[in-house]
């Protein structure tokens, strides 16, 4: 693993290997698989609310329930096969299994999860960095992260603004089999923000497409739509325990800056089959003795 240092920060290579990929997968996918009958009529999926009245009593607001009544048609459409894949996904198609390792028992996926999803083996190493008694996904799209937090922690609160998403990440939580630990909430991470509680806040946000590739550097502020930095500094008043999951071409430099003058993060590279394919920053707890020195 190779190291280089910049002030204010220390950035970590490493190498996500495919053997090792496979033999955690594998072993995951004996757990999981089983025989499934998916209903979708009439079933409850998550309440915006509810869940959170479990997490703070006091909160207010009435309980507002999701159904997906008269959903099937669009349903069907999210869970693709090679001959209803659309051509602008084909590339994604091919690393199916990577993001997940059991895509073939009935994940739904909208269009935007293909291309934004963390790849499954990244998922697991992120969630043994940020084990620990109850974590936040901000916005847990269709559920690959929150998914492998569920082995890792005791609960997950997953948060989405997408209801499209949100139905995608409990039918996928539902085939790993650890949608028990997982809290699906439906609303906006920000205004959520003073009624949650956690030990660790899991920042995935939406990157704007795969045209953020193009882009010789990703400005976190200006290129996310939510403001990336104020998105930092809101979810600091939860938790000093970040982890930051951004675009390869982020300067570290930013991320370092988020921490403080005489403050330190730790951000690694992660390469995927050779390829440079994200950042993640960890900050408070999270980083490693070596990244405080």
């Amino acid at each position: 693993m190779g190291k280089r240092k910049r002030k204010g920060t220390k950035v970590l290579e490493e190498e996500v290997e495919e053997g090792s990929r496979k033999s955690t997968l594998i072993q995951l996918g004996k757990i999981s698989k089983r025989i499934r009958t998916l209903k979708y009529d009439s079933e409850s999926v998550f309440d915006e609310t509810k869940g959170l009245n479990e997490i703070i009593p006091e909160i207010d607001g009435k309980v507002q329930e999701v159904t997906l009544a008269n959903d099937k048609n669009k349903l069907k459409v999210l869970e693709y096969t090679e001959q209803n894949i659309p051509r602008t996904l084909k590339k994604y198609w091919r690393q199916r299994f990577d993001l997940f390792y059991l895509y073939d028992e009935g994940i739904l996926m909208d269009e935007e999860g293909w291309y934004s999803v963390t790849p499954e083996a990244v998922a697991a190493q992120i969630a043994g960095r940020c084990r620990c008694d109850t974590i936040i996904d901000a916005f847990c799209g269709v559920g690959g992260n929150a998914i492998q937090f569920a082995h890792t922690c005791h609960r997950v609160i997953a948060i989405d603004i997408d209801e499209t998403k949100l139905i995608c990440a409990r039918n996928n939580a539902r085939i790993y089999g650890v949608q028990d630990r997982i809290d699906f909430i439906l609303g906006d991470y920000f205004k959520l923000i003073p009624k949650l509680r956690a030990d660790v806040v899991f920042l995935s946000p939406p990157w704007g497409g795969p045209s953020y590739i193009s882009k010789k550097e990703f400005d976190l502020k200006t290129m996310i739509a939510l403001d990336g930095e104020k998105l930092y500094y809101e979810t600091t008043k939860i938790t000093k325990n970040i982890a930051y999951y951004v675009p390869r071409n982020v300067d570290p430099q930013q991320l370092a800056k988020l921490v403080g003058r005489g403050n330190t993060c730790e951000v690694q590279q992660i390469y995927v089959n050779g390829k440079f394919k994200a950042q993640m920053a960890y900050y408070g707890e999270l980083k490693c003795h070596d990244a405080a020195n």
